[in-house]
């Protein structure tokens, strides 16, 4: 029989083990923050589209960004943070990158400096996880990764594509995909979790051509959405600060190294401190009209249920856009949840309210989601206040939002014919004590052999099946894909049939058994993806003890010349993986090759 974490828990003890299981052992294996000390909420100001930076390359060429060390101010009563930053020459970037405003049709070569000296969280790498011979404390690889692009191989950024200090790698970017809010972030294998923590992330807009040459989506121009001022990025992040300011990151109190120190490695990293934009819990003064919100959850593991609240009433907002691009219609919604790695293209209108009202992003998910404790006393680490938005007395942009976003319908993929149908099972690895010790894709590490290979130019459906008590989001390089229905198993049966699961331990042994199909053990209805996912994604929830189905182009071809999210077709290897940082660093990803 497997026994899931939730189950050692509640039987408090190990089966064949002895030991007995704190109830929140599993919880105390995890990253929790400590504050520095109080620092006010809503005193800082929201860094804006220009003052994050822009790097308009529109009109396409090449263009280049430095990887620095930096010191950087999250907040005012908080001394400076020792950072990494993406920087273009003459900026001062102190944190993130520049957002990147690209055009769609037009290729531009983008070439990444590594100048990076020690690691600001050199005391967290973990030499178990990273390869040998690596000296990332003081020399850091990188990687970098434009995330949701429809990118050629060899400018993926895929986690052993790295490049050391002193090397630069130059990446080309055909921008052959749909108008949408991508984003860049490092990717170097097992310090991902690092490398983004310190900084090394930033924004990525395509924008469509306006006018009969284009598809009058995603101008920026003001002729169908609101343009800046009033179109804004909230790359959200939470972070820990120690007292010093220097970002902290503590160490596994329940896995120890060969020489019996804690572990740097954690499941998963939760931080006390809601950032925007590189600032701590900001404000926002808008004026009375409406703003569109490109969300980036950056976080390494957090997943947020959005509301913006006023006056202790949510209001009710539009999502106008997914991962890949605009819905064909606005959802209508009054709270959202984004895991690691999701976008989201949000409108949310303020002119109902009056000067000098507030509204706060407010976030009640819980640590870890779904099932984690909410409440501090719990052993939680909730973020209950993301931001703050103080409306101004001016009038802004009032112009209605679109009924239709699109000028044609999105193709959509279910009902079409497929490839082949997958199942790729999520496992979570345990040891005798009931301590995660590494998470995994169909029960294989990333360094094996079995690498899935698929055909150019084919629709392959994806089941994803989640046999662990955590939400995973599984982000696939290459492609846009559709999310087509959710439905619940027997999620013990299941792995039962798999021969994952070493029957003298009852624990998940990792490499052995092999994805069997899911469907003898069902369970209800397959539930339809709802309404504001259903646009292009490259990043999709999967839920504990659920199928998350989807339908997967291989190439622009692939659902036989109808139009796709993705314009081009290429062959080569990529990487699929979990986006909790910590997962993927160990050991949540898997190759597959497109032949």
């Amino acid at each position: 029989m497997y026994l899931t974490r939730r189950q050692l828990l509640q039987a408090g003890a190990v089966a064949g083990a002895g030991i007995l299981v704190h109830p929140d052992a599993a919880l105390a294996a995890r990253t929790f923050a400590r504050q520095p000390g109080p620092l006010t909420m809503f005193s800082e100001q929201l860094p804006t589209l220009a003052e994050l930076g822009v790097i308009d390359m529109r009109a396409g060429g090449q263009t280049e960004l430095s990887m620095i060390n930096a010191e950087h101010n999250f907040h005012s009563k908080l001394d400076p943070t020792d950072t990494f930053a993406y920087r273009a020459a003459g900026a001062s970037q102190t944190y993130l990158g520049p957002v990147i405003v690209a055009q769609r049709g037009t290729p531009f070569a983008l070439t990444v400096h590594n100048q990076l000296g020690e690691h600001p969280l050199a005391f967290a790498v973990d030499n178990e996880l990273v390869p040998a011979g690596s000296d990332d404390a003081n020399a850091p690889r990188t990687s970098t990764h434009l995330h949701g692009g429809n990118t050629r191989p060899g400018s993926d950024g895929g986690p052993e594509q790295v490049f050391s200090p002193g090397s630069s790698y130059t990446y080309h970017y055909d921008n052959n995909q749909d108008a949408a809010g991508l984003w860049y972030h490092d990717h170097a294998l097992g310090i991902t979790r690092l490398n983004v923590y310190a900084g090394l992330a930033g924004g990525y807009l395509i924008r469509d051509a306006p006018g009969p040459s284009g598809t009058g989506i995603d101008t920026g121009d003001g002729t169908h959405l609101p343009p800046p001022p009033y179109e804004v990025p909230l790359i959200i992040q939470d972070r820990m600060f120690n007292p010093d300011g220097s970002f902290a990151y503590p160490p596994n109190p329940e896995l120890t190294t060969s020489d019996g120190t804690p572990r740097p490695w954690a499941p998963e990293f939760f931080g006390d401190v809601a950032t925007v934009n590189g600032k701590c819990w900001p404000n926002l003064d808008v004026d009375r009209g409406k703003y569109r919100f490109r969300v980036y959850n950056g976080s390494n593991a957090r997943f947020y249920n959005l509301k913006f609240v006023a006056g202790g009433n949510a209001l009710a907002f539009a999502q106008i856009g997914t991962d890949g691009g605009l819905l064909d219609a606005p959802a209508k919604l009054n709270k959202l949840v984004l895991g690691p790695g999701e976008r989201a293209d949000l409108v949310v209108d303020f002119a109902g309210l009056s000067a000098g009202s507030k509204v706060v992003l407010g976030n009640n998910a819980p640590t870890p989601y779904p099932d984690g404790p909410v409440s501090a006393k719990q052993g939680g680490v909730p973020l209950r206040e993301i931001m703050q938005f103080t409306v101004q007395s001016q009038k802004g942009y009032t112009a209605p939002l679109p009924e239709q976003l699109r000028p044609k319908p999105m193709t959509r993929l279910a009902g079409l014919t497929t490839a082949a149908t997958r199942q790729m099972t999520l496992v979570e690895v345990l040891n005798a004590a009931g301590i995660p010790i590494m998470a995994l894709l169909n029960n294989r590490p990333f360094h094996t052999t079995g690498i899935t290979a698929v055909q150019g130019d084919t629709l392959e459906e994806w089941e994803l099946i989640n046999t662990t008590v955590d939400a995973h989001p599984i982000h696939l390089h290459f492609t846009q894909f559709q999310v087509l229905n959710r439905q619940r198993f027997d999620v013990g049966k299941y792995l039962a049939a798999t021969g994952y699961v070493d029957p003298a331990t009852g624990l998940v042994t990792p490499g052995q058994g092999n994805s069997v199909p899911v469907t003898p053990f069902l369970m209800g209805r397959p539930k339809a993806a709802p309404a504001n996912e259903r646009g292009w994604k490259d990043t999709v929830v999967s839920m504990p003890g659920e199928v998350t189905r989807i339908s997967v182009p291989f190439g622009a071809g692939a659902a036989g010349g109808a139009p796709l999210a993705i314009g081009s077709s290429f062959t080569g290897e990529y990487v699929w993986h979990c986006h909790i940082l910590e997962h993927e660093d160990n050991d949540m990803m898997q190759r597959y090759v497109i032949e």
